[in-house]
């Protein structure tokens, strides 16, 4: 695949989303936040030509939703995943944290629940294939990996390695930056870390909201 950057456009690229509704058929498939029952916030759509999986059929996509505590009139932490990558080194409590990532069918509209009214702004994915020149660059900047988001094989921003199963691949990161940029309400969402989505190669099950992977935010 190469090493590939996100950015993010007003087009629609058929890549996916970031923010925006959530393309569910019912209010009900909205997943809650555990503790406190609200429903939680939409970051990313993905859609098949995205992942390029043979479990993902080209009339599903792939939704990723966090939690958020909310602080005065900005969110100033993510209540997901509280601890360094390094801290869960092992990978062995992945139903800790507050995020959902499912795999379900594609509904014919975005849905919107009235009560949201912080969504994160609609912007679309868009992919760009580094070339030398590009690398180069990236590779000089002295706060290597934090100036956009990634597609790779694997995530090698992380400051901490991590080791997972086979059962996970890496999927993207996203950066605070990205959220900042596109959404300046919600400057602090991820606390100036950066998110990282992993898929389970074994969600194959595509049951309405079927789960599919798992987020976590690493903090700087």
């Amino acid at each position: 695949m190469g090493i590939k950057k996100i950015y993010f456009s007003d087009i629609d690229h058929g890549l996916g989303q970031l923010g925006g509704g959530a393309w569910l058929s019912d209010l009900s498939l909205w997943p809650s936040d555990p503790e406190t029952g609200a429903l939680m916030l939409p970051l990313m759509t993905l859609t098949p030509r995205f992942l390029d999986t043979s479990f993902i059929t080209q009339d599903m996509v792939l939704s990723v939703f966090i939690s958020v505590q909310r602080t005065s009139d900005g969110f100033k932490r993510s209540s997901l995943r509280k601890f360094t990558v390094n801290q869960q080194t092992e990978l062995k409590a992945l139903n800790e944290g507050y995020s959902r990532v499912i795999v379900h069918k594609k509904a014919s509209q975005e849905l919107i629940p009235d009560p949201m009214a912080d969504l994160i702004e609609r912007k679309y994915i868009q992919l760009k294939v580094f070339d030398e020149t590009d690398l180069a660059e990236e590779l000089q900047d002295e706060d290597n990996g934090a100036a956009m988001s990634k597609v790779l094989g694997r995530p090698y921003w992380l400051q901490d390695p991590i080791y997972e199963s086979p059962r996970y691949f890496f999927a993207a990161q996203v950066q605070e930056l990205d959220i900042r940029g596109i959404s300046p309400k919600h400057d602090g969402l991820f606390a100036d870390g950066t998110g990282y989505l992993f898929i389970d190669n074994r969600a194959k099950k595509l049951t309405e909201t079927a789960e599919a992977g798992y987020f976590f935010i690493q903090f700087t």
